[in-house]
């Protein structure tokens, strides 16, 4: 098991589609920190945690549209030669699953690394600003939800038919780039660039830092959603139907 997924994942991390997606990934996130996040979102500082949060909501949909690129590929044609090597490991669908989507989950971290180092990068050569620390725990709370959420939607399409992973890419786009910014924001591009301009102002002109307890609970029903789909997956064998 352990010998596949190191195949699996140094075929994914290698594979020109990755390379070529993570680097359009860099550059738009370059974009939105030199182009949106300088200014400061919502009326705070480019380097507060209201601008970080919704710079990671802004790059998040572009990295799930990668995702959702390298996860149409465990369902398509090429597949087959692949788990010819594969299947000479003696793993249940459940195990295949689980290094599937732990892949998917490395390469999606990788992305938001280096969107985050390129953030890191920017607050610190443009505003001289290194508090990275308070930034940590609410990406996370954007970042986890979200993966977990789509890479199981992504598998139920892909246990029906490839091109309905496909499909979702329109979805992502307009749920990213033009969606609600209410507490259901996937991503919360949205939400941190819109949630902030309802509170008060407080002594440093700014408003401070807090969490909403309808996006907290919103991020919960996501994660715990994508963990059922994602179970629910593992548990049931699909007679796939290839691309």
């Amino acid at each position: 098991m352990t010998k596949v997924f190191g195949y699996e994942l140094k075929r994914m991390l290698t594979s020109g589609l990755f390379i070529a997606m993570l680097a359009v990934n860099a550059v738009f996130a370059w974009y939105v920190l030199t182009t949106e996040v300088i200014e400061g979102i919502a009326y705070t500082a480019p380097f507060s945690v209201w601008s970080s949060c919704a710079f990671i909501g802004k790059t998040l949909p572009l990295a799930v549209i990668t995702v959702l690129l390298l996860q149409a590929g465990y369902y398509g044609k090429q597949q087959k030669r692949v788990e010819i090597i594969t299947s000479a490991a003696p793993m249940t669908y459940a195990q295949t699953m689980m290094i599937r989507t732990s892949v998917l989950g490395i390469c999606f971290l990788v992305i938001c690394l280096v969107d985050s180092l390129l953030g890191a990068v920017f607050f610190a050569a443009f505003f001289g600003y290194y508090g990275f620390g308070a930034f940590i725990l609410p990406a996370l709370l954007e970042i986890i939800p979200c993966f977990v959420f789509t890479v199981g939607i992504g598998h139920l399409a892909g246990r029906l038919h490839c091109s309905l992973i496909y499909a979702l890419l329109p979805a992502v786009f307009i749920a990213g780039f033009i969606g609600a910014s209410g507490a259901f924001d996937l991503f919360g591009g949205g939400f941190f660039s819109a949630y902030p301009l309802t509170l008060p102002i407080g002594a440093d002109g700014e408003p401070g830092f807090v969490l909403n307890s309808a996006w907290l609970i919103a991020r919960f029903i996501y994660l715990a959603a994508g963990a059922i789909i994602l179970i629910a997956n593992s548990a049931f064998h699909p007679k796939i139907k290839r691309a």
